[in-house]
């Protein structure tokens, strides 16, 4: 049985919570759990999705009102993949005694046996968080084989001590996907399909990491760019494609702290483009938007996407979609 003891107004609430197990555990029903904290201190809500038998996803809201801590206890085993996307908190190990301040966008990946745990709130704090279970045959097939030292894993794991993966830098794709999943903009079997394929590229993503990182290898598999690099990257082509500035090559470098010739050597292997085709393609898709909304005139749109002169943005703009700005504009006021 799971149970969390809550300290807070210098009492302690021992919170019996039945059958807590079995919800996360339980592989044949995705279901949703809801639980309000004694004295009105607070409350958390946990959405369960099976991905398969072996790979749970959940994602939790927390609201805490008051300070308090939250001593938790569970059987659940397996590898878990902890991404904070909101929030801080806290936390403590009780087996292996590490202790963390998870702040937003923490990544805390684990392999447990038995769970012992303490958290501390501060006062009006909120959190929101995505977690991953990955258990049995997929760790094995995918992920256990491939560590080095697994006599320490395996004996920890013996042992109900937990086996923390550290990892020197943060993996930026991982919370990048994790954000995506917790915001499906999909329902009913398209957000499954949507579910499934995000789920499996952030553990792919995740579980790369670690391997490589435990068995000192280049995560990227090449020579020349290393796993910080392949994080500047991953921000390079996500500043790019949010369109709120248009950077040239010398800006984006200077944002992500790398060089220019690692920016368009990493674009091409990781992203199989370059950083000025991306900033082509978001400026053009972000034009079509704004010249489709009827809001803005052919000058206003080329200023807001980078463009110095109108008739350079709209050579631009012909070459990219085989149309002139000012005839997409007609066709709209037509239909």
């Amino acid at each position: 049985m799971d149970f969390f003891l809550i300290k807070g107004y210098l009492m302690s609430y021992k919170v019996d919570l039945k059958n807590f197990d079995e919800f996360m555990l339980k592989t044949d029903d995705s279901e949703t759990i809801n639980f309000k904290l004694p004295k009105n201190m607070g409350s958390f809500s946990s959405t369960k999705e099976i991905i398969n038998k072996d790979v749970l996803l959940f994602k939790t809201n927390t609201n805490i009102k008051e300070s308090l801590t939250l001593n938790s206890k569970s059987f659940v085993s397996g590898l878990s993949i902890i991404i904070n996307l909101e929030g801080e908190f806290k936390y403590f190990d009780k087996s292996n005694k590490s202790a963390l301040n998870v702040r937003k966008n923490s990544v805390i990946t684990k392999y447990v046996n038995k769970y012992d745990s303490v958290m501390n709130f501060d006062k009006n704090s909120k959190s929101s968080n995505l977690c991953l279970i990955l258990r049995d045959e997929f760790l094995e097939k995918y992920f256990l084989n491939k560590i080095e030292n697994r006599d320490e894993l395996f004996s920890n794991y013996e042992n109900n001590i937990s086996t923390d993966f550290e990892k020197r830098f943060e993996n930026y794709k991982v919370v990048s996907l994790a954000k995506e999943l917790y915001n499906s903009p999909f329902e009913g079997e398209l957000n499954d399909l949507y579910t499934q394929s995000k789920v499996f590229e952030l553990i792919y993503e995740e579980l790369t990491t670690i391997v490589n990182e435990h068995n000192n290898l280049c995560t990227c598999g090449c020579s020349k760019i290393n796993h910080e690099d392949r994080i500047a990257l991953y921000k390079a082509k996500e500043l790019i494609e949010k369109a709120d500035a248009f950077y040239t090559l010398e800006q984006l470098c200077k944002k992500v702290a790398i060089n220019e010739f690692k920016l368009k050597l990493g674009f091409k292997e990781l992203f199989d483009t370059t950083p000025g085709a991306l900033v082509l393609k978001t400026r053009m898709d972000k034009a079509k938007i704004l010249l489709s909304s009827g809001e803005y005139n052919i000058a206003e749109v080329s200023n807001l996407v980078g463009y110095k002169y109108q008739q350079s943005f709209s050579t631009a703009f012909f070459r990219h979609y085989g149309v002139l700005p000012k005839d997409l504009i007609k066709k709209r006021k037509y239909y």
